[in-house]
């Protein structure tokens, strides 16, 4: 049976359901099928204390929804960050902490069997040795403590504090962390150190910051790992249709980054298949990093070839095979509608524009999946004369499209008048 507890010692338990409570606020309890209505309740009740200043509930008939309605603009910190710091622990791991911490403050170097028998004369705590070891390589790897080989043993010792290492670096670092914990990965590091050193950050608001990115930092930062050294990873990835589970072995390449819906993906050579692959960071569950690839530079090498002629994120069914053409011609009103061509000139991603004659534009843009480009070319819709695509399943899919928006909004007339392939 799921028993109630605030805190969390795995991340990944909860980061759907925040993500669920945050960007689906309509879903009632009935809607979470995935684990049982007990499960639910323990996470709506964690999500309750965490955020109770950005809960809000909503009727359906007789079923309740809960939601989160967060405004970036007017908040000093991500309150997203409070689901990081929520992070169970044992007895053993908070007293060792603090015992710890209190016996290496000096900078005096120890070696574990001092550090030992120390807790155990000063504190009247017995710890087997092998877990203060364990707790020691945890605090060294974090940066908290230094260690070195004298002899046969090796000596522990505490860092000094920041502050009293460099006691002018603080008030300009305080700046900057408090700019680095609203706008950039990893930002709850930055808040976490405005928290152990009781600062707020009263300088910087972010309009329009993805508050919800802090959920997947536990997926990018192996991920960038990865990258860094060249390494293959196998993902655990869950489908956002269906929500069905599949495994597979990639190259991570690159991470990057929708500027209209602030989603991240991953985008990653997949050799069973051959080609450049994309993944939407929040469908992947789990990374386990694998083997180097040897090949790595040659995967970066076609992705960036590639890249300038990907539209949105999809690099095609067969990327480095060719390219589509999209051809599209637009009437507009040079005198009233410059806007038109502003926002051609501004969105078209590295487009040709070319004047026909007084207020006919030609527009035509090379695309690794033209497929992507139809919401956009949709928007013109009104003024488009002609639309035409080397690849005639995505030009069909677009006058189809078209077609299906007349018999909607209009019941006579033709509507829109088309030049066919």
């Amino acid at each position: 049976m799921s028993e109630y507890n605030e805190l969390i010692r795995q991340f990944d338990k909860i980061r759907s359901y925040v993500r669920d409570f945050y960007i689906y606020g309509f879903k009632t309890r009935d809607d979470f099928q995935e684990k049982s209505g007990r499960t639910y309740d323990n996470h709506r009740r964690r999500m309750e204390s965490w955020f109770s200043d950005y809960i809000r509930t909503g009727q359906n008939g007789h079923k309740k929804s809960v939601f989160l309605t967060l405004d970036s603009s007017r908040m000093a910190v991500n309150p997203l960050y409070q689901a990081w710091k929520s992070h169970t622990f044992t007895n053993n791991d908070i007293s060792l902490r603090f015992f710890l911490s209190d016996l290496l403050a000096d900078g005096q170097p120890r070696s574990l069997e001092t550090i030992t028998d120390e807790i155990q004369e000063y504190y009247h705590c017995l710890f087997d040795s092998q877990t203060i070891r364990r707790k020691l390589a945890f605090y060294e790897k974090e940066g908290l403590i230094l260690r070195k080989k004298e002899g046969k043993q090796y000596l522990y010792r505490g860092i000094s504090p920041l502050p009293h290492t460099h006691p002018n670096l603080f008030p300009a670092l305080w700046l900057a962390v408090s700019f680095f914990q609203g706008a950039a990965p990893f930002g709850f590091i930055g808040s976490t150190i405005l928290d152990f050193w009781h600062k707020k950050n009263d300088f910087f608001r972010f309009r329009s910051d993805y508050l919800i990115h802090t959920l997947e930092d536990e997926i990018l930062l192996p991920i960038l790992y990865a990258i860094e050294q060249k390494y293959q990873i196998r993902l655990t990835v869950k489908s956002t249709k269906n929500h069905h589970m599949s495994t597979l072995a990639v190259t991570p390449l690159k991470i990057l980054t929708s500027t209209q819906t602030g989603r991240r993906y991953l985008c990653a050579w997949q050799e069973n298949s051959r080609r450049l692959a994309t993944f939407r960071l929040d469908s992947i569950q789990n990374v386990e990093r694998l083997q180097p690839d040897i090949l790595y530079d040659k995967h970066i090498e076609l992705f960036q070839r590639i890249l300038p002629l990907v539209w949105g994120v999809s690099f095609g069914s067969f990327p480095g095979t060719g390219s589509e053409t999209v051809t599209m011609e637009i009437i507009l009103d040079e005198e009233e509608e410059t806007f038109i061509l502003t926002r051609l000139e501004r969105e078209g991603r590295g487009d040709s524009l070319k004047q026909l004659k007084p207020g006919l534009y030609q527009y035509t843009r090379l695309c690794a999946d033209a497929a992507e480009l139809l919401p956009w070319a949709k928007s013109f819709t009104g003024r488009i004369r002609s639309f035409r695509c080397s690849n005639p399943a995505i030009e069909k899919r677009f006058w189809d499209d078209m077609q299906k928006m007349q018999e909607y909004y209009f019941t006579t007339g033709e509507v829109f008048q088309h030049e066919q392939p």
